[in-house]
């Protein structure tokens, strides 16, 4: 059980990362300040940087959040970040990923955010565009395996048909977030399960 002393400062954390994700969504990655982000965590800039060195070491903090909602491994060295994921894709069913996308959705409102201020901070901050582009090819790297878990399609296909799955995904989630414009989910997500059944399961060749 952590010491009072612990959940004191996880609690200040917490508080200068929500302040930040506000402030971040209103205004923007790059014209928000640290002043502005410790002054709405009620708290000072020295405060701020003895938790935050950097605001990149702040972008980190929310992809660990990011990983946290979504129960995905914080080390990359591991073979697959989210098994879940792989053995869908190597199942090959569509209500099975249909299932798989639903639940993610359903935690779009949770993290969400977080990606699209990394994605904002990432054009501005190459250590984070290069921490965003990691994490987005892991996603692609456990549907590569999962074709591969099922011998399906040609090997030299098989990161493209993930990389276009992941795009699809990631630009469905953006209507529900960003762009605060929301389509009619059941059938934005059947669609998306079509598409990904397609690209990464149906092999015409079998």
């Amino acid at each position: 059980m952590p010491s009072l002393r612990e959940a004191q400062k996880q609690l200040t954390r917490d508080t200068i990362v929500e302040r930040a994700l506000e402030l971040f969504t209103a205004k923007g990655y790059a014209a928000t300040t640290i002043d502005e982000i410790a002054a709405a965590a009620g708290t000072t800039r020295v405060t701020f940087y003895a938790y935050y060195p950097s605001r990149t070491d702040l972008m980190k903090d929310f992809m660990a959040r990011v990983n946290d909602v979504l129960d995905r491994s914080n080390d990359p060295g591991q073979p697959s970040t989210e098994a879940e994921l792989v053995d869908v894709v190597k199942a090959g069913e569509q209500p099975g990923i249909l299932a798989w996308i639903e639940s993610r959705a359903a935690l779009w409102p949770v993290f969400r955010p977080y990606l699209d201020v990394l994605s904002d901070a990432a054009a501005v901050d190459t250590e984070v565009r290069i921490l965003l582009e990691a994490w987005n090819e892991e996603v692609i790297s456990d549907m590569v395996r999962g074709m591969e878990l099922a011998g399906r399609f040609p090997a030299q296909t098989r990161h493209i048909r993930g990389t276009l799955a992941y795009t699809q995904l990631d630009y469905v989630a953006t209507l529900w977030t960003r762009r605060r414009f929301e389509p009619n989910r059941e059938h934005a997500l059947e669609v998306l399960a079509d598409s990904w059944h397609h690209l990464l399961c149906a092999d015409q060749h079998s």
